[in-house]
């Protein structure tokens, strides 16, 4: 049976009404039931319940399904007491603060998002119904470590700063996709666009996002954002975005792709052909090349090279609809992305 993993909005709400339960009963629970965004009941382990003179601090362990998802083992805690009336939310520390406009949340809030707020809030509110509390409770979220974890993200180039952010619309997660990746374009560059900037500098992935930072320094931060392989919808939107003027930096194999016509660079969308590449360099040996890299380093290639900018300018200036601007990275300059 496949697994579920879920968001730390999701572990946030469980670490809120484990610790609201032990508060108003004095029992320390291993798991709780929650109601999360996609309308499903789960329940979920509960790592720890303690309490001290201030009230009770409850722990959760979110789990994810990829080994590179920074969050995965993070210990989020909700520490809840008494307060006059109502149920109020906060962020604690290793949470972030917004510091830039774009985002769901408005400048100097936390970064607890809209939905996992709504769901924290619901879950805790069930809990004062089923127990028939009629006073107040204030829930403190926090992420131990979260500074640090913060730092594996974007969050900072985001303004998001001091922490992670407490996310998740449907509560669940799925490794790693298109939609998400598409997403993380989407947000970002809904940031650029809020700092009132015109220009967007785009790149395969960080090697690359480097190498543009170093050339256009003069730029800030948030207006360079990593593409993968999603070129024609980066493009795309950033022209219905309404930028005015755009960058884009790669290296020869992912520029050639372009240039060729391919909207999406991975391989499994096809192989350049290498055949065709020769031709348009007007050189021949490059057609029996295994890869554009090899193919780099045939006497003559580089300085042909320009006419592969030329075409690829073109078909982004079309997905874009204004002006691009082209680099290619040398093989000579560039790791990997």
């Amino acid at each position: 049976m496949k697994r579920t993993y879920y968001t730390t909005g999701v572990w946030a709400s469980v670490s809120a009404k484990a610790a609201v339960y032990a508060l108003f009963t004095g029992k320390k629970v291993e798991a709780v039931n929650v109601l999360i965004p996609a309308g499903d009941m789960v329940c979920l382990p509960v790592r720890d319940v303690r309490w001290n003179k201030n009230g009770v601090v409850a722990e959760v362990v979110k789990e994810s399904p990829e080994a590179e998802d920074v969050t995965h083992g993070a210990i989020i805690k909700a520490k809840a007491s008494l307060c006059p009336v109502g149920v109020v939310l906060e962020g604690g520390k290793g949470v972030g603060v917004i510091t830039k406009k774009g985002l769901k949340l408005r400048v100097g809030e936390k970064a607890i998002n809209p939905v996992p707020r709504y769901y924290i809030l619901k879950n805790v509110g069930e809990v004062l119904r089923e127990l028939g509390v009629d006073t107040g409770v204030r829930v403190v979220i926090s992420v131990e470590d979260g500074e640090r974890i913060a730092t594996s993200t974007v969050n900072s180039k985001l303004g998001i700063v001091g922490g992670i952010s407490i996310l998740g619309t449907r509560g669940t997660v799925v490794p790693y996709s298109a939609k998400s990746f598409m997403d993380s374009i989407l947000v970002e560059l809904s940031v650029a666009k809020a700092q009132g900037v015109g220009v967007v500098v785009f790149a395969p992935g960080r090697e690359s996002l480097d190498y543009a930072r170093e050339k256009l320094s003069f730029l800030s931060d948030e207006i360079f954002i990593a593409v993968g392989d999603y070129v024609y919808f980066a493009f795309k939107h950033a022209g219905k975005m309404g930028f005015l003027k755009s960058f884009f930096f790669a290296q020869p194999a992912k520029l050639a792709k372009v240039a060729y016509g391919f909207k999406n660079t991975h391989a499994k969308y096809g192989l350049l052909p290498l055949k065709w590449l020769a031709e348009v360099l007007g050189i021949g040996e490059v057609a029996y090349c295994n890869t554009v890299r090899e193919a780099w380093g045939i006497e003559g290639v580089k300085e042909a090279w320009r006419v592969v900018e030329q075409l690829a300018q073109r078909n982004l200036e079309e997905w874009f609809g204004r002006k691009v601007e082209i680099f290619t990275i040398p093989y000579s300059e560039y790791r990997s992305d």
